[in-house]
């Protein structure tokens, strides 16, 4: 952070610096080269120019109700705000570390516009602007000796707790950090009389908030897993939000961008209603993402609403369409998502609803959209899959599913899921009846355009042949599925196979059940990987072979001890598979580098030396040894395989959910992607587009989802809608994009 100037120089340095930064503000502003779309000027405080601060231009004049574009100001503390759409007025204004929000001034494109950068008051004023982890970093972790855990009787903590480790995965991405950022402004602070509790009885004030919602249920049962003796998550959350209040702030202080960080130019619309949260978005083909330049974007809305949104980037419109389902008395997800108490903001009004509960999209080379999504009732399952039938997956591995209702959400999600397509050209739906339920999915790289399909822990890979589909319309003819397979035995085929809870038999192979949730297909082979989150946590490769229901074999690999927790995965150009896990590192799987890949050992822990651990930048637990410590809470990764934002080719994202942004992993370093507005930034969903080849930087980005289960609790409060991101990378901080 930018140091004040000392006591006894306070008034002569003012003085100077005003009469320096007149001088340097003409002399800048004159540098610039602002065109007729852009806004330019420099930015100074009474301590001179601000280098690396946000510059903010807003508006509600398009077709979204909010477009913001945000730029960092180079070392001289100049700025540019480049290709704004014209024919709106936008309101700018400077936001950065060691300042509070200066005055909101407003401009028009094809300006000068110097602006006067506000010091912050007190270190509580300017803590304000901290991202979420550097205030979720201040809650307190039970310590190491309090584990494992022994029960009521014992320490309070469950006897599932083996370790401290355990206990944070359960308020990363495993509890807490999966749903909203927790140490965002609203979650930070408590409001005793509106959750019915006296002054100081901050516990009790947690407790019901906690119940609230159709969450309820879900955070009730995260809180009783992390119980011990002296209070649990309870006590910390109370005693986080009273020292918060008392004027406590983070003992570590976020650096300014710096270097390349001051290139980034970051775009945001909001979209959806402020019901809905956005898990994911798609507008190009993952293996050409030329494909649909310049076109819509299209979201999924998971357990929140059957209303797709659609955002126009050029015309800056956001519209819906609703997603269909093929059999009319599909469950809706309000039926077993039921809130314990009312919603704070929404009393008992039931605000997700949805029968499709579509979760994540891609976009084939003719821009259709295919989404893992519900289209009919999951107890129904087809004869085609069921054992007896001629299938050839159902042959090999027949499938079967439930014989009723779902009673949890987590069995709605993971089994009800099936495939929806829609083709923007013909504004038509189609509908994939898989035996299997869907989670994620990614294209293969073959001539059929076949869809992989992961399920969250099912038994199985599924996969979609959606030329045979296209052309046929025949969900069984199009489909197959297969079992994880291990080589035990060594002998380089599949062959019978020993159950998943029988030991090793050397004779024979052995069934595992490691089923995807990242999923991701190889460029070079066809081989498909994904990430198991069982234990310590798995990648797996299925080598599909010539018949793939009865020839695929798997390879899994479990990550070193010390980690846990991941979620996604993705692999870069060559093949490296790439995760990230609660227990601090962004994780590199080589698997050129096993010298054992089958045989009676090949189990999970025979290949150590294919992983590469890289630890994740940020803030840190007090208490907390090692890179365990940082309070990251990574949920996905993708992988930039085309060098769309330009930072190189396989640039790793990891999409950091505690953060402001999200951390990109270039040539063995760290950059920060930050979205300083609006605050709470959360993001489940990424993709890269290119959308002219020869457009220059201007015409490439990269493309987030902001959501969240709650988007109300990032800045704005009740009735903010999610947003779209789209990150941009110049050559310098003051390129044009003219």
């Amino acid at each position: 952070m930018s140091r004040r100037p000392t006591a006894h120089a306070k008034g002569l340095a003012v003085g100077i610096a005003a009469f320096l930064a007149a001088g340097s503000s003409m002399a800048g502003a004159q540098q610039l080269g602002i065109g007729p779309s852009d806004i330019g000027g420099v930015v100074t405080s009474a301590r001179g120019p601000e280098a690396g601060v946000w510059v903010i231009a807003e508006t509600t004049g398009l077709g979204t109700t909010r477009y913001a574009k945000i730029v960092v100001t180079d070392d001289q503390g100049r700025y540019l705000l480049p290709a704004l759409p014209s024919g709106a007025q936008y309101t700018v204004w400077v936001r950065g570390f060691g300042l509070v929000d200066s005055r909101r001034v407003p401009a028009k494109p094809g300006t000068t516009l110097n602006l006067t950068a506000t010091i912050a008051p007190t270190p509580q004023a300017a803590a304000e602007y901290y991202p979420g982890s550097y205030w979720w970093s201040m809650l307190k972790i039970p310590d190491k000796t309090m584990f494992p855990g022994t029960g009521l009787t014992g320490n309070g903590v469950p006897t599932e707790m083996k370790s401290q480790a355990d206990w944070i995965d359960g308020i990363k991405q495993n509890g807490c950090g999966n749903c909203h950022q927790a140490g965002g402004p609203l979650m930070r602070s408590i409001d005793h009389a509106a959750l019915g509790a006296g002054e100081r009885q901050s516990q009790a004030a947690w407790a019901a908030r906690l119940r609230m919602g159709q969450s309820g249920t879900a955070m009730l049962n995260g809180l009783n897993s992390l119980t011990t003796n002296d209070g649990g998550l309870l006590a910390r959350l109370a005693d986080w939000t009273d020292r918060i209040a008392a004027g406590e702030v983070p003992r570590q202080q976020p650096a300014r961008p710096q270097g390349i960080e001051r290139n980034i130019v970051v775009t945001v619309w909001d979209w959806s209603r402020p019901t809905a949260y956005l898990h994911d978005l798609i507008g190009t083909d993952r293996r050409k993402p030329t494909v649909n330049g310049r076109g819509p974007l299209y979201g999924a809305m998971e357990l929140s609403t059957d209303w797709v949104p659609i955002l126009d980037p050029v015309l800056h419109m956001a519209t819906e369409t609703k997603m269909p389902v093929r059999v009319a008395s599909t469950p809706r997800s309000s039926t077993v998502n039921v809130a314990p108490s009312p919603w704070r903001y929404w009393g008992d009004r039931v605000i997700w609803d949805t029968q499709v509960n579509a979760h994540t999209n891609m976009m084939d080379g003719e821009g259709r959209v295919w989404w893992t999504a519900t289209h009919r009732p999951q107890w129904e399952q087809p004869a085609f899959c069921r054992k007896g039938s001629d299938h050839p997956s159902a042959k090999a591995f027949p499938l079967e599913r439930a014989s009723g209702p779902a009673t949890s959400t987590s069995t709605f999600v993971q089994n009800a899921r099936g495939v929806t397509m829609y083709d923007p050209k013909t504004k038509q739906w189609a509908f994939v009846d898989t035996c299997f339920g869907t989670h994620h999915l990614n294209f293969g790289y073959d001539t059929d355009n076949t869809l992989y399909l992961g399920n969250n822990g099912g038994p199985q890979l599924g996969w979609v042949n959606t030329r045979v589909f296209l052309e046929t319309g025949d969900s069984a003819k199009a489909q197959g599925w297969t079992p994880f397979i291990v080589d035990t035995n060594g002998n380089g085929r599949r062959d019978e196979y020993v159950e998943p809870d029988a030991p090793v038999d050397p004779r024979k192979d052995k069934r595992l059940s490691l089923g995807f949730y990242g999923i991701a297909v190889n460029p070079n082979d066809g081989t498909v990987w994904g990430s198991n989150t069982s234990g310590r946590g798995w990648i797996v490769r299925v080598d599909l072979g010539l018949n793939p229901p009865v020839t695929a074999l798997t390879e899994a690999y479990q990550l070193p001890p010390g980690e846990f927790g991941i979620r996604g995965m993705d692999l870069d150009s060559k093949g490296i598979a790439w995760t990230a896990g609660a227990g601090g590192h962004l994780i590199g799987f080589d698997r050129s580098k096993c010298r054992i890949r089958n045989g009676p050992t090949a189990t999970g822990d025979h290949c150590p030396e294919g992983f590469t651990l890289h630890p994740l930048p940020g803030p840190k637990f007090d208490g907390v040894d090692g890179p365990l410590a940082t309070a990251a809470s990574p949920y996905y990764v993708w992988v930039d395989i085309h060098d769309i934002f330009g930072l190189g080719r396989d640039t790793v994202i990891v999409l950091d959910n505690q953060s402001d942004g999200v951390q990109a992993f270039a040539n063995g370093k760290w950059v920060h992607l930050a979205v300083p507005y609006p605050m709470g930034f959360f993001t489940k969903g990424f993709e890269g587009r290119i959308d002219d080849p020869n457009g220059g930087w201007s015409a490439r980005g990269l493309w987030a989802t902001w959501g969240g289960r709650a988007p109300w609790h990032s800045e704005g409060g009740r009735g903010t809608p999610p947003y779209a991101v789209q990150f941009q990378l110049r050559p310098h901080p003051l390129a044009s994009a003219n």
